[in-house]
């Protein structure tokens, strides 16, 4: 009985809470930070930037004008490479929440297709980055409030 009691005492501490004040989440809180990292062979570190500003900066700027992200759109290269994790370069798009993304995901072929029309759409463009990267991973990271 003690146990249940203790389980039930949780779920009201911890689940109950953070639902009932979920509408109260300033909208800083709902971005959604998309951080993509690229290991990219000296050699074509200088390919790897050129596809990047001429395609893919432009496609994300167009995200931005849709709407569907804020803040400008960051890229990122170590000072000192440590051992581990080794990455090359590091790009930041915050995604103003969920729905931007299903948005984002919705309307990337045909964004991609008009902005470039001459390209083969979404898939081919990324295959033109992912051809020349070692490796690749994207990770979904939020901010956490410390103040109340």
């Amino acid at each position: 009985m003690k146990y249940l009691l203790l389980i039930a005492l949780s779920f009201s501490l911890f689940v109950i809470p953070a639902n009932s004040h979920a509408e109260d989440v300033p909208e800083r809180y709902k971005v959604v930070i998309e951080e993509s990292y690229y290991v990219i062979a000296h050699e074509n570190k200088e390919e790897f930037m050129k596809i990047y500003k001429e395609m893919i900066f432009p496609f994300w700027r167009e995200m931005k004008k849709m709407g569907l992200i804020e803040d400008d759109i960051k890229m990122y290269s170590q000072r000192i490479h440590p051992k581990k994790p080794h990455w090359t370069h590091k790009t930041i798009i915050r995604f103003k929440n969920y729905q931007a993304i299903d948005k984002w995901l919705a309307s990337r072929e045909e964004v991609v297709n008009r902005l470039f029309p001459k390209e083969g759409g979404y898939k081919k463009m990324r295959a033109r980055i992912a051809a020349i990267t070692e490796a690749h991973w994207d990770d979904l990271v939020r901010e956490l409030p410390l103040e109340e």
